[in-house]
């Protein structure tokens, strides 16, 4: 497949921009007239095909990019709008494979009789503020009789507070939890994940008819 393209976008509400698009090893990169626009994977939040009246240009099959922070940028391909659908699982696979740790799972190993104190200990919050935790989008906290479960997600990646969480000295420091932990800390490996795949059901894949055929010229 191909790595550049001939597009026209939107960022946001803003006029419709001409030039190419490039997917490049860490990000895509925008270039029109009016200047470079580079927009890195680990900062998507999404990618989808858009269906609704405001996420197509000109009515034709579009690409949307979903930002963590900032408005979505719609972009349409000039040429085959079969090449929507193209981009779409490129950067599907680009964004997978540039991914930064954003999901992280610790399992910290509890004594079997101190259930019910942890999950007391609990409803009052986890052993430390993850207001503090820069980056922090998400948090939630899963109990089974043996052990506690954190679960962390981050839009940074979460490399820079990993080894702050899974420190044996952080836990028997909040002097409640300390008569109620068995073992250190463990970050759980991540093996296996599944995501539902994007519907492209509206983009077409066959040839662009031409003159002559039953519709008689491009398909939008």
């Amino acid at each position: 497949m191909r790595t550049s393209y001939g597009v026209v976008w939107r960022e946001g509400t803003s006029p419709l921009a001409a030039g190419k698009l490039e997917l490049l090893p860490l990000g895509i990169r925008l270039d029109g007239l009016k200047g470079t626009r580079d927009i890195p994977y680990e900062l998507l939040a999404g990618v989808h095909v858009g269906r609704m009246a405001g996420e197509r240009i000109d009515g034709r099959p579009s690409v949307v990019l979903e930002r963590r922070s900032g408005a979505p940028v719609t972009i349409s391909t000039v040429a085959k709008p079969s090449l929507v659908g193209e981009i779409v699982e490129q950067l599907a696979a680009l964004q997978l494979g540039n991914d930064p740790l954003r999901r992280m799972t610790v399992v910290l190993p509890i004594k079997p009789e101190s259930h019910a104190s942890v999950h007391a200990l609990l409803e009052g919050g986890p052993p430390f503020d993850p207001e503090q935790l820069e980056g922090l989008d998400r948090h939630e906290v899963f109990l089974t009789p043996q052990e506690v479960i954190f679960l962390f997600d981050s839009r940074f990646g979460l490399e820079a507070f990993a080894k702050l969480i899974a420190d044996p000295g952080l836990w028997p420091s909040a002097a409640a939890w300390r008569e109620h932990i068995a073992g250190p800390p463990r970050i759980a490996e991540d093996v296996y994940s599944w995501a539902r795949r994007e519907d492209m059901g509206d983009v077409s894949y066959l040839a662009t008819p031409g003159v002559g055929d039953s519709d008689g010229g491009d398909i939008f």
